[in-house]
């Protein structure tokens, strides 16, 4: 390896003389450059705001925190099947990062790894992973479509949080439960399905999601947040598949189309007409047609 390159093993003492080197002026990280490196460390590229260009090496086995985060002008980076484990921000705010290729070896795609990619328009993500931390992909406001695959079985709080350009995502069916903000500020969201594995809804989980029209929520779920779809105004129909009423959080439906139905099973609307914060909505609810 080069001079100035043993920050990739986390040297403290070299890191202030890698990025006096690489400051404004690094374009290009090369295979040869981190030839035998196993872990790219935290921060190690941090602010490389020249940076359009990445090669890894299959030596390397892990990506430290913020290793890429603020790099402006990295457009593409393709990580190979050797690297297990990426680290939290770490393409966060790469604002011209259009795609990535996310090794079929990671496991956990950890809290905010790709916030504020606004150039990002889709990703895939390998059937390997089986969690996704919060807030991955928030303010995100370029992508359109995510695939989840069925191996993921834990979703973070405000992993989608003012992705104004997403209109529909399908959630797997592997997923307990959808967390706070999931959806918050999805501005052209107009459907999602949630699976019926799901048991509770985090407070905002919609709220300002202004193109959302319907709601389905599966019987599974017994638990919903406060303030869940505040700001869908164009909100005029929710559907809750539950026979016993979902405990319900406050103002949980406020702030929604004027029209709105609130759709139950037929066995069921005097129930919901008076449990608690459902009984505020009582004019609004109707049998499942």
């Amino acid at each position: 390896m080069g001079s100035g390159y043993l920050t990739y093993h986390g040297v403290k003492k070299d890191y202030s003389v890698f990025k006096a080197r690489v400051d404004g002026s690094l374009t290009e990280v090369t295979a040869e450059m981190l030839d035998g490196a196993t872990k790219i460390s935290n921060t190690a590229f941090n602010d490389c705001d020249s940076l359009t260009s990445v090669t890894i090496p299959s030596s390397v086995t892990s990506i430290g925190n913020n290793a890429f985060s603020n790099c402006d002008g990295l457009t593409s980076i393709s990580i190979p099947n050797s690297v297990t484990s990426i680290g939290e921000s770490t393409f966060s705010n790469c604002s011209a990062l259009t795609s990535i290729d996310i090794s079929s070896s990671v496991t956990e795609i950890r809290y905010g790894v790709f916030s504020m990619c606004k150039a990002l328009i889709s990703i895939t993500i390998p059937s390997s992973v089986t969690s996704i931390d919060g807030y991955v992909f928030s303010w995100c406001t370029a992508l359109t479509s995510v695939t989840i695959p069925n191996s993921v079985t834990s979703i973070g709080s405000s992993v989608f949080n003012g992705c104004t350009s997403l209109a529909s995502v399908t959630l797997p069916n592997s997923i307990t439960s959808i967390g706070m903000d999931f959806f918050r500020g999805c501005t052209s969201l107009t459907s999602v399905t949630i699976p019926n594995s799901v048991t509770s809804i985090g407070s905002s989980a919609f709220n300002g999601c202004s193109a959302l029209t319907s709601i389905d929520i599966p019987s599974s779920v017994t638990s919903i947040g406060m303030d869940l779809v505040r700001g869908c105004t164009l909100l005029t129909s929710i559907i809750v598949e539950a026979t016993t009423p979902p405990t319900l959080g406050y103002a949980a439906l406020d702030g929604t189309h004027a029209n709105l139905v609130i759709y139950v099973p037929s066995e069921s609307v005097n129930a919901y007409k008076t449990a608690t914060n459902w009984s505020k909505y009582a004019s609004k609810i109707q049998a499942i047609p």
